[in-house]
C-alpha cells in the first residue's frame, strides 16, 4: 500500500518566449518595423542601381577618350590643310632675280584673290578664297612674308600669270666692287 501513497513528480517545462510573443500590439509594432526596414533596404538598393548606372566609373574615361579622339581628328585636319598650303608658294633664286611662283588653284584660279605688297625689304603675299557649298561656306586665307637683303629691288618687281601660276619676278642689283 505504500505504493499508492507514492506521489509522482512530473516536471512540466513551460517555454517562456519573448515578452512580446503573445502580446498583439507588440506583434503589430515589430511587424511594422520589419516591413519599414525591408522597404527601406529595397528602396536603397534600387536607388543605388540607378545612381550607379547614371554615374558609371568608366563614363568619364569614355568622355576623355572621345575628346582626345576629336582633338586628334582636328589636328589631322589642320595637318592636311598645312600640307596643302605648303605647296602653294615656291621660290626660286638665280643670279639676276628671285622668282616666286604662286599656285592659283588654291585661290580659285583668280589672280585678283592674291595681293602682293612691299614694305621696305619685306614682300607680303596674301591670298584669299571663298568656297560656297549648299550647306556651308568655307573661307581660306593665306599670308606669307619674305624678307630680302639690301641688294634686292622690290619696287621693280613684275607680276604675270602663266597658266595656273602667278609669277612674281624680283630683280637683284649687281654688287659694285670697289677697285
Amino acid at each position: 500500500m505504500d505504493e499508492n501513497q507514492k506521489t509522482e513528480e512530473t516536471i512540466v517545462k513551460v517555454k517562456e518566449g519573448a515578452m512580446c510573443a503573445n502580446h498583439p500590439i507588440m506583434k503589430a509594432i515589430c511587424t511594422g518595423i520589419l516591413i519599414f526596414l525591408g522597404a527601406f533596404c529595397a528602396f536603397y538598393v534600387v536607388a543605388d542601381w540607378h545612381f550607379k548606372t547614371m554615374m558609371r566609373d568608366f563614363a568619364p574615361r569614355k568622355m576623355e577618350h572621345a575628346m582626345r579622339k576629336e582633338m586628334r581628328s582636328m589636328d589631322n585636319i589642320f595637318k592636311k590643310e598645312m600640307r596643302k598650303t605648303g605647296n602653294i608658294i615656291h621660290m626660286q633664286q638665280t643670279d639676276n632675280f628671285y622668282r616666286v611662283y604662286i599656285d592659283l588653284r588654291a585661290f580659285e584660279n583668280n589672280e585678283n584673290n592674291v595681293q602682293v605688297s612691299t614694305n621696305g625689304n619685306i614682300l607680303t603675299i596674301v591670298g584669299r578664297s571663298i568656297r560656297k557649298a549648299p550647306n556651308n561656306e568655307q573661307i581660306s586665307e593665306f599670308q606669307q612674308n619674305y624678307m630680302f637683303g639690301d641688294n634686292v629691288k622690290l619696287q621693280d618687281l613684275t607680276k604675270e600669270t602663266n597658266g595656273n601660276y602667278y609669277i612674281i619676278t624680283i630683280p637683284i642689283e649687281e654688287e659694285k666692287v670697289d677697285e
